[in-house]
């Protein structure tokens, strides 16, 4: 028998967004993210969910390096604030996640420069090092950086329609954000190969019958919403616990079998030191909802 949830989560608006000024930030962030408004949030402490926003909307969201920036610094930010449980990342409503890197910037960068600047390292080690659930609100295209964005997220929400692809190999490089790694083990070899080698884009809708996206919506059903609706879900519970299940899943995608199952049972050993887990399996052997302390 599994211990029922909460019942609805209903949720009727997006948080206001705003500049990623108000933010209290540490030393170091604030040149990062002063003064741009192409990366913005909105936080709904009711439901302890932060919705991200990627906000080039007449570059299709191209990510500029000042924009990759500006969005490791954010989730750092959000890992680090209690109040925020969960986070929903967006492109454009009913327009763009993101075209991908801005290629008037990438046909600049030399190979020397790109080791230097250690280029999309940074991108790669924030959404690596986010704690908290991240889910991908995908409209309209998701293309090269924009999928590897999505790829980098813990549940893809997408449009039917939604367009996918790694089309790297027109413009002369290949994706360098995760892609070649995450679209194999997503996907498979034979697939991932046929994606990347002939710059071929696929449907939200193949993408879920694949496994790849979590769920489809028809084009007048709000994926942003339904999104926020899942987040506020997973905030509902314990957020130790939610931490540690997050890590556990990721143990396996990152090591082989005895390796992920070893660090599973060290996780799981953890939980049963932690108030909520005697919340919870009280709440359980009593029948009602448990009231999770997040500790």
């Amino acid at each position: 028998m599994q211990p029922s949830g909460p019942t609805s989560f209903e949720t009727t608006a997006l948080p206001d967004f705003e500049g990623l000024e108000h933010l209290s930030l540490s030393t170091g962030e604030e040149n990062v993210l002063a003064g741009a408004d192409d990366v913005r949030v909105g936080i709904d402490p009711a439901a302890a969910v932060a919705v991200v926003q990627l906000n080039r909307p007449a570059r299709r969201n191209a990510l500029t390096q000042g924009m990759i920036d500006r969005l490791g610094a954010l989730l750092d930010q959000l890992d680090r604030n209690h109040a925020v449980r969960a986070v929903v990342l967006m492109g454009t409503r009913k327009g763009a996640f993101s075209a991908g890197a801005d290629i008037g910037q990438l046909s600049r960068l030399t190979t020397d420069e790109a080791h230097e600047m250690k280029f999309l390292t940074d991108l790669n080690g924030a959404f690596e090092r986010f704690s908290k659930p991240i889910i991908a609100a995908v409209e309209g295209i998701a293309l090269g950086g924009g999928f590897e964005v999505a790829l980098a997220c813990d549940i893809i929400y997408a449009s039917g329609n939604a367009t996918f692809g790694l089309p790297e190999v027109t413009i002369g490089t290949i994706p360098g954000a995760g892609g070649t790694q995450r679209l194999v083990r997503a996907l498979g070899k034979y697939k991932a190969m046929e994606l990347i080698l002939q710059r071929e884009t696929i449907s939200g809708e193949e993408l879920a019958r694949r496994g790849l996206v979590n769920k489809v919506f028809k084009p007048d059903e709000d994926v942003v919403m339904e999104a926020k609706k899942l987040a506020t879900r997973i905030a509902s519970y314990s957020r130790p616990v939610v931490r540690i299940a997050k890590e556990a899943v990721l143990a396996a995608e990152n090591n082989h079998l005895d390796a992920g199952m070893a660090v599973e049972k060290k996780l799981y050993y953890m939980t049963f030191s932690l108030d909520d887990f005697k919340i919870g399996t009280e709440a359980f052997l009593n029948k009602r909802q448990p009231d999770f302390q997040h500790r």
